[in-house]
């Protein structure tokens, strides 16, 4: 029990940091952290900007380049036994240590050694990852921290505004730098390797803009390049200093900064704080494996031979636990490094698996099928009205005689080589109608009786779970 209380309460602290960084934070939850002594808020992202505002475009960088961000520091090459060396050896920005607004932050940091353990063991399986990007883009390492005031590590962070994934990348900040377009099945802004491209490529870009002053260019991946500009143009008017530490800011942006710089400061010397970092080796932890077809996540982690949520936590972007359909191998998975052969193997063993059963998605790119599962009242007519299959085809797929169907069992059905379905599982809560959960679901509210076997004078009750059929593009 005292453990489980000791992690409930590493979660809390861990949460409390999260929230209040990006636009997820709120105010309610920002006095929460005042209360706990732990002054850390942010509540603006690269493009929430104010209203007189506007993200200034990625070609203006040419007209304020600069031709060197900093020399290559140490690659990543097992020159240090710790990936925390490593880092500590790229850093060369200005820490300002002196600030009391930098300060501020060192001693709520180092008031809540818990936190810090508790993230940077968040980051154990990306930060190898991130700081072999850093180096190879001839950045600061510094910029490895970052994802610690961004979203905890956690490449499933969502903000209110839609920020999203470890960097909180919103989605026109991640089309102008590259990457993936998100899609039902894989969210390039979860994914953590492509994100980590796009969000250095941001900071990069914002770096050449600003001149080389890393503190605007940090201050601007807060609140987008625009509410920087207009500050600066601000005090220019007004004749005075356009530094960070001088130009007037949202109050989120205006922390946003020495929360950054405070981790640099603790990360360079945790014995001083009393702080301990997790123990992260300078070697990769994880690898990549080419998916011969399309997979539930699931099925892969029985090839890999690892948990199932260790395989979900590597590998964020696959949304929906399914890779996408069609991929013939051009999308990857991560796993520990010494279970990648254990996975080709098993796959090469058992061609055909896909542990797709579950799923009614298409798995062949023409002619593909996918799986209903009988429900308690189903009939062939019922089921033919949900997939849209004759009930003489449902019988032909399914060699169907004149028995009747059984609860749990599968029937193949056809589907469109553009297009499947998908079943949401809807838990009923109190105060919830039909028509209510059918507009929810942007369906009709026939259809949605239709598919849970319900007529006009049926109830629904609080616990029961209604099937909602959504198609799905790809």
């Amino acid at each position: 029990m005292r453990a489980s209380i000791k992690y409930l309460r590493l979660i809390f602290l861990s949460v409390l940091l999260l929230v209040l960084t990006g636009c997820a934070s709120t105010d309610s939850i920002s006095a929460a952290a005042k209360k706990a002594n732990l002054g850390i808020a942010s509540d603006a992202t690269p493009e929430q900007v104010d209203s007189d505002n506007q993200v200034l475009p990625q070609a203006q960088a040419a007209s304020r380049g600069v031709e060197s961000i900093q020399k290559p520091g140490p690659m990543v090459d097992g020159k240090y036994a710790s990936l925390w060396d490593v880092v500590r050896a790229g850093f060369s920005m200005n820490h300002n240590y002196d600030s009391p607004r930098v300060q501020y932050f060192v001693q709520a940091y180092a008031r809540n050694p818990a936190l810090i353990l508790a993230i940077t063991t968040e980051a154990r399986p990306y930060l190898y990852t991130i700081v072999q990007s850093i180096q190879q883009k001839d950045l600061p390492t510094e910029l490895a921290l970052l994802p610690i005031v961004e979203s905890g590590f956690r490449p499933y962070a969502r903000s209110y505004c839609g920020a999203l994934g470890m960097w909180q990348l919103m989605s026109d900040t991640a089309r102008r730098f590259g990457l993936t377009q998100d899609n039902y099945w894989f969210n390039g802004r979860m994914n953590v390797g492509d994100s980590t491209n796009a969000a250095l490529d941001y900071l990069k870009y914002l770096y050449n803009y600003f001149n080389g002053d890393w503190l605007l260019a940090i201050a601007s991946y807060n609140a987008g390049e625009g509410t920087i500009q207009n500050a600066i143009a601000r005090n220019e008017r007004l004749g005075l200093p356009t530094d960070f530490w001088s130009l007037r800011l949202p109050y989120a942006t205006e922390n946003y900064v020495p929360q950054f710089l405070a981790l640099a400061i603790i990360v360079n010397d945790p014995e001083k704080y009393g702080v301990t970092l997790a123990d992260i080796p300078n070697a990769p932890i994880t690898a990549t494996a080419k998916i011969p077809q399309q997979m539930s996540l699931s099925q892969a982690a029985k090839f890999a031979n690892i948990n199932e949520s260790e395989l979900k936590q590597l590998n964020p972007a696959f949304v929906h636990g399914v890779t996408p359909p069609k991929s013939k191998g051009a999308y990857t998975i991560n796993l520990p490094v010494d279970k990648v052969s254990t996975f080709e193997e098993n796959c090469a063993a058992n061609p055909g698996v896909t542990g797709l059963e579950n799923y009614y998605y298409s798995t062949e790119a023409q002619g593909s099928f996918s799986y209903y599962t009988v429900r308690k009242g189903d009939t062939l007519s019922s089921v033919s009205r949900f997939t849209g299959v004759s009930i003489a085809n449902l019988k032909k797929y399914n060699h169907l005689g004149a028995k009747g169907l059984k609860v749990g069992q599968k029937l193949k059905y056809p589907v469109d080589h553009t297009s499947a379905y998908s079943n949401v599982t809807y838990v009923v809560k109190t105060g919830d109608t039909l028509s209510g959960i059918a507009k929810k679901y942007h369906v009709s509210l026939f259809n949605l009786m239709q598919w849970n076997n319900l007529t006009s004078q049926s109830h629904i009750h609080v616990g029961e779970r209604l099937v909602v059929r959504k198609k799905v593009q790809y």
